[in-house]
């Protein structure tokens, strides 16, 4: 009868496990995608968020303790261990996100590869333990090191992912470099670039054909995306958000559009965890100035 009955515990948490593996692998995703796909960026959050070390989290080391306790009856372990794994079920369902996760080609190639490598390793631990007390060890185990899956699905695919960068790169630089005609308005600052973006484009729409960067697309690949997909031969001005995080992240993007105007709306302490100074953020929002032709306009709000 106990046997029976660890082998029911055993399977009710391997399945849960199983559950939470996969929403957590999501939730991951979205955080990556964030950190625009960029693995040290990625890492840089795990440090300042301290979502390795959530209570939740901590839990679920703790329950892994238990089953690796042979002390610890098999049906307590696992009931233990159902506890922060239904917790963070629950929380992953209900959570709602200022920015969700979207379900890019990138995106799901990511989520695929991670998932490829977790069924791996469970299928591997069913061969080599069969469906026992350490095999649903692994299973949360797996949640555990969800970040880690998730990394090493981002270095797997990044030989890919740099062909694709490469192909659609090109693919819009050759379409702004057929209109010789267009104007770019390159729009930066640590706040105040959307609204800008917003107002400018719609001052500007009453005599010209206007395309701005939509939503949050003001990376180098947004950018290439808003060029690839909704760039028209008869587009007049092309007013172009430019984000950052990084020292080069303006330039990156100045190199791809060439702006012929810009505005700097303003220098701010955002996004200081990975710029380390104020300088630094000054440096990079003034890269739009810098990538300016001699006889560039720049906007500078004092």
């Amino acid at each position: 009868m106990q046997l029976y009955l660890n082998l029911i515990a055993i399977l009710l948490l391997s399945g849960i496990a199983l559950l939470n593996l996969a929403l957590e692998l999501r939730r991951d995703l979205m955080m990556l995608q964030q950190n625009s796909y960029r693995a040290e960026r990625y890492m840089r959050w795990l440090g300042t968020s301290a979502d390795t070390t959530s209570w939740i989290r901590l839990f679920s080391y703790l329950a892994i303790g238990c089953l690796l306790l042979p002390a610890v009856p098999t049906v307590l372990a696992c009931t233990l261990s159902m506890l922060p794994l239904l917790l963070n079920i629950t929380q992953l369902a209900t959570a709602r996100y200022k920015k969700p996760l979207v379900w890019t080609r990138r995106a799901v190639r990511i989520y695929s590869v991670s998932g490829v490598i977790c069924v791996a390793v469970i299928m591997l631990a069913v061969l080599f333990m069969g469906m026992s007390r350490m095999a649903a060890t692994v299973f949360v185990a797996l949640y555990a090191l969800s970040h880690v899956v998730v990394l090493m699905s981002v270095k797997i695919l990044d030989p890919v992912e740099r062909h694709i960068n490469k192909l659609y790169y090109n693919e819009a630089k050759n379409i702004l470099e057929s209109m010789p005609g267009l104007v770019v308005v390159g729009v930066t600052g640590s706040y105040g670039k959307t609204s800008t973006k917003h107002y400018l484009t719609r001052i500007l729409t009453e005599q010209f054909n206007v395309l701005m960067t939509p939503g949050s697309y003001n990376t180098t690949m947004g950018v290439i995306r808003t060029v690839r997909e909704m760039m028209q031969p008869y587009t007049e001005v092309f007013v172009c958000e430019m984000g950052a995080k990084n020292v080069g992240d303006i330039k990156e993007i100045c190199d791809l559009v060439k702006p012929q105007m810009g505005i700097i709306t303003a220098v701010g302490e955002q996004h200081l965890e990975s710029f380390k100074s104020i300088e630094n953020v000054q440096r990079t929002k003034f890269e739009l100035a810098d990538s300016l032709p001699q006889n560039g306009v720049v906007y500078v709000n004092n």
